[in-house]
């Protein structure tokens, strides 16, 4: 039985652990959470089937994907980019606007969210050329490469941004923090920043000032009112003053009402606020957690869940063969997406930081970010239980090794080398 598990379930069993307890998680908070949305459906539980059908879909989309060794899909996996860019263009222009921003496309009656797709495939794209330039020790990365690299990141971040600022600024920092990781130069990363923050501004500051409007200008005007509202109210708390609640900051105050009720939890089911939270199953269902399950199990605990699935993607990439430079950098790249995109869903509903609209992985509900985020999980799974197979055959090896020589040799502990410029 124990080896039929196995099979099934290949690679990390901690994370496979966690993502099944993020499930179990889902299924209860939303449950509550959904109600607000509920009411809108003539019948009650069709927004929580709904949830639970994408939960279902995207279990299955794990299991799958994690049982193909990683070198059998990488060339399909090179489809994703070019899709993703695609989408995005075409979303740009005929998309669905919600809040002065392009959000989705429907193509044959599905609704499709570009930027999720993108997620992975920025990913996808950069630890391959990463990973090129540190498997293949003899290849330098030079100001050309670099820059042809660097044009595709602005590319698609642009693109990103026009439908949503906060997964622009994501991409962005999570491809940076990818080339730290992956050696390359330090002088090239900060010269990179440095020009998209001065193009960048010139863009802007020229749009405000010779009054040309585009989608970037209504995108930096709702993240300036956004930044506004929030310093404002902290503001206000830190001197003491009278809030006054409107449509600006309804949201978040009732988030932090449900925060504060969570030091003595309602129990599952049970949430108040949930019923005054537009939002209750997307951007504040972390408050709507806290206030069903506690400070502890609703809040730090969760918070414990995502850092731990950060130190195993991270354990996973060591492991990888010292010729797998593509398959660490891919496993860190996507860990890092997972929980940062984690941490500032949760930053949003304690109010650290402004809504953004990033859902909590795993836990929110959204079909096309729960079944990216499945997709994401089903790589990771698969290389590690890659790495777990071609260790046991070394190890294999080495026993047959030392049978034969009668010598004790001690296995290598293989870790993933990133070669140094």
């Amino acid at each position: 039985m124990k080896e039929l598990i196995r099979k099934i379930f290949k690679g990390d069993a901690i994370l496979w652990t966690i993502i099944i307890l993020l499930f179990i998680v889902s299924g209860m908070v939303m449950f509550s959470a959904i109600s607000s949305s509920a009411y809108r459906h003539d019948d009650y539980l069709s927004p929580f089937w709904g949830h639970l059908k994408h939960l279902c879909f995207a279990f299955v989309i794990i299991l799958v994907v994690h049982q193909f060794p990683f070198r059998s899909i990488r060339l399909g996996l090179w489809f994703i980019p070019l899709l993703s860019l695609i989408l995005l263009i075409l979303t740009s222009f005929m998309g669905k606007d919600v809040n002065n921003a392009s959000r989705s496309i429907v193509i044959a009656g599905f609704e499709i969210q570009s930027i999720e797709i993108t997620k992975v495939a920025i990913v996808i794209l950069f630890s391959e050329i990463l990973g090129y330039f540190n498997t293949h020790k003899e290849k330098k990365m030079t100001i050309k490469p670099f820059c042809i690299m660097s044009c595709i990141l602005v590319l698609f971040c642009f693109l990103v941004m026009i439908q949503n600022f906060s997964t622009a600024f994501l991409l962005f920092g999570v491809t940076i923090l990818m080339m730290y990781i992956g050696r390359v130069s330090l002088k090239y990363i900060v010269s990179l920043i440095g020009i998209i923050v001065v193009v960048g501004g010139l863009f802007i500051g020229g749009s405000y000032a010779f009054n040309i409007e585009n989608k970037i200008t209504k995108r930096v005007d709702t993240w300036v009112s956004r930044l506004v509202q929030h310093n404002e109210s902290t503001a206000n708390q830190s001197d003491n003053k009278t809030i006054v609640i409107d449509d600006s900051n309804r949201q978040i105050i009732n988030s932090k009402i449900a925060i504060a009720n969570g030091i003595s939890p309602c129990g599952p089911g049970n949430s108040i606020q949930r019923d005054y939270l537009a939002l209750a199953f997307s951007d504040f269902v972390y408050a709507v957690m806290i206030e069903e399950y506690g400070i502890f199990f609703g809040g730090i605990c969760v918070i414990l869940l995502y850092v731990i699935i950060l130190a195993r993607t991270g354990k996973i990439a060591r492991r990888c063969g010292p010729n797998e430079a593509t398959e660490s950098l891919l496993v860190i790249g996507l860990g890092l997406i997972i929980v940062l995109q984690a941490f500032i869903n949760m930053s949003v509903a304690t109010e650290l930081g402004p809504v953004t609209g990033q859902t909590l992985p795993l836990i929110s509900r959204g079909g096309m970010s729960l079944l990216v985020t499945a997709f994401c999980f089903g790589l990771i799974l698969g290389i590690s239980a890659h790495n777990e197979e071609r260790i046991k055959k070394e190890q294999a090896a080495l026993l047959a090794k030392e049978d034969t020589n009668n010598t004790p040799i001690e296995p290598t502990d293989h870790t993933t080398t990133i070669n140094q410029e």
